[in-house]
């Protein structure tokens, strides 16, 4: 008899936990393997965008660097010289001829002017469908008002001015279509080494442009380049570009559409950050920088102001669109789909042996702990679980100054009848005796063999001893009951003793003891009456 059952889904309970600990790990996997690939394709995705703005730069460096190269040696030769010296036809052929020279080896030089003191034109070539044109002396014009010119004319002796990047104007007018222009000026001295004028040449850098357009367009990142108040030079789509000089463009800039991200740029000279689910990088270059570089160290005067700080700074910004990295999130997240999918159908059967293995081990470790509590044979507690159960309830009683006892019970005639009919059928009537017993006490109440014939019960709160003595009376009644087995019906007899705490004993030891002394007593005077009784007759 056992006396613990298993639930019938038992094994679906384990196994539902055994999988919910795998899908636990699936799901920490999943977890790991997220995060692992948006760190990597953000790690790569910056080292891409700044590896890209950083060849944007070499080649802007190395196109500034060969056009001030060029500036110093057209200001700086006899032949302009001797132009400064006397502007005659012969002499302003001369300085034509070799623009001419230049300008077709440079086609990206739109225009080379000569400026007089006062602003004014001398000589400027324009380059148009592939051919150097000397402008007509009534079409020039004095420049003494704009910008580069004033700039350049402050600058020492050997220093060159570098323009932010403009449009092309003509008559105060931006040329159609635009024409994105850097403008580099330089002191022209005479033979004396008094200012006879100014050198001003236009470089076009569309060519530049399209060049960063063009090796950028395999990148996930759209790249940009703006101006220092936040208007686009560079953008993928050219509708935006120089919105500045567009009647309905003046709040069509990235200051005005990315205003949080204007704000971290345009005060750091480099980074890189995350706003609004678009990671932005950015670095700076200053034009300005390039002429400090390149230009020469002779100067003359005192004056450590070479010229006047324009605000020459280009933004470069690699945006990378929320719609890439969303895209890239998807993948990801189907590939972790695809690996749920993949260890689901790998653990169903793993799963299922190890909930198994689990049930079996559980049942095992049940098993044995309820054999060493319980007898083998009646499945009633042995004496083991009997003497822990007392010692619970003798400290209860103590405590609660309440009264508990103990029925101390043998069987009459039991060996007789396991000797005639077998071990079998012994264990049959102990079985029969041991159900009777457990039917005549509380559930509160203990039923031990502690013995081969021998039991005890615990009573584990009682009012007096004549509660005990009637549940004894009754456990007796039901046990003086014949017994059906496979062999007939057999008849035993009992004997009981009783011992109550704490008036017989304050320990199991104790109790068991002078119970065991009270039933061997009353089997004793039992034995005499039915020696008696069988001597009268």
């Amino acid at each position: 008899m056992r006396y613990f059952a298993k639930p019938k889904n038992f094994t679906i309970l384990c196994y539902a936990l055994v999988f919910g600990i795998s899908m636990s790990l699936c799901a920490l996997v999943n977890v790991y393997y997220y995060r692992i690939q948006i760190s990597g394709f953000f790690s790569r995705a910056d080292a891409s965008s700044l590896s890209e703005i950083q060849m944007h730069q070499k080649i802007f460096h190395t196109a500034l660097t060969s056009v001030i190269s060029d500036i110093r040696l057209l200001a700086d030769n006899q032949i302009i010289n001797d132009f400064a010296d006397q502007k005659s036809p012969e002499n302003r052929e001369s300085l034509v001829a070799f623009w001419r020279r230049m300008m077709m080896e440079h086609p990206e030089y739109d225009q080379i002017r000569f400026l007089c003191p006062g602003g004014m034109e001398a000589v400027r070539l324009e380059y148009n469908d592939r051919v150097a044109v000397d402008i007509p002396k009534d079409e020039l014009s004095n420049k003494s008002e704009r910008y580069y010119y004033k700039e350049s004319a402050k600058l020492r002796k050997g220093r060159i001015y570098i323009s932010p990047i403009d449009v092309n104007h003509e008559n105060g007018v931006p040329e159609l279509p635009f024409k994105p222009t850097i403008r580099f000026g330089v002191g022209v001295y005479d033979s004396k080494q008094q200012r006879a004028g100014t050198l001003v040449i236009n470089f076009n850098v569309s060519d530049y442009l399209n060049t960063v357009r063009e090796s950028s367009t395999h990148e996930q990142a759209d790249f940009m380049l703006l101006t220092h108040d936040g208007y686009w030079i560079m953008h993928p789509d050219k509708a935006f570009e120089w919105g500045q000089f567009k009647p309905k463009g003046k709040g069509v800039n990235f200051a005005m559409m990315y205003p949080d991200a204007w704000d971290r740029i345009k005060n750091q000279k480099d980074g890189e950050f995350v706003l609004s689910d678009q990671v932005y990088d950015f670095d700076t270059y200053d034009l300005q920088d390039t002429s400090s570089i390149v230009s020469t160290r002779q100067t003359l005067g005192d004056s450590e102001k070479d010229f006047v700080v324009e605000d020459t700074l280009i933004k470069q910004v690699a945006l990378l669109p929320a719609s890439v990295i969303q895209g890239y999130r998807k993948q990801i997240i189907n590939q972790c789909l695809m690996i749920t999918l993949v260890w689901i159908v790998l653990s169903l059967v793993p799963c299922w042996g190890l909930a198994r293995t689990m049930v079996n081990y559980t049942d095992e470790h049940r098993q044995l702990s309820h054999n060493a509590h319980h007898d083998n044979v009646t499945g009633l507690a042995n004496r083991v679980l009997l003497t822990e159960r007392m010692d619970h309830a003798v400290s209860l009683s103590a405590r609660h100054d309440r009264l508990c006892a103990v029925l101390y019970i043998d069987l009459d005639g039991f060996k007789p009848i396991n000797d005639q009919y077998g071990h079998h059928i012994g264990d049959e009537l102990l079985q029969a005796v041991a159900a009777r017993m457990l039917s005549a006490v509380r559930k509160t109440d203990t039923v031990a063999r502690i013995g081969g014939d021998e039991f005890a019960i615990l009573l584990s709160e009682i009012k007096d001893k004549t509660d005990a003595m009637l549940i004894g009376e009754k456990v007796m009644s039901r046990v003086y009951e014949p017994v059906s087995t496979s062999k007939g019906d057999v008849t035993v007899g009992a004997s009981i003793g009783v011992a109550l705490f704490p008036e017989n004993g304050t320990t199991p030891d104790a109790l068991l003891e002078y119970a065991d002394r009270q039933m061997y007593g009353n089997k004793r005077i039992h034995k005499e009456k039915l020696n008696l009784s069988r001597a009268a007759s």
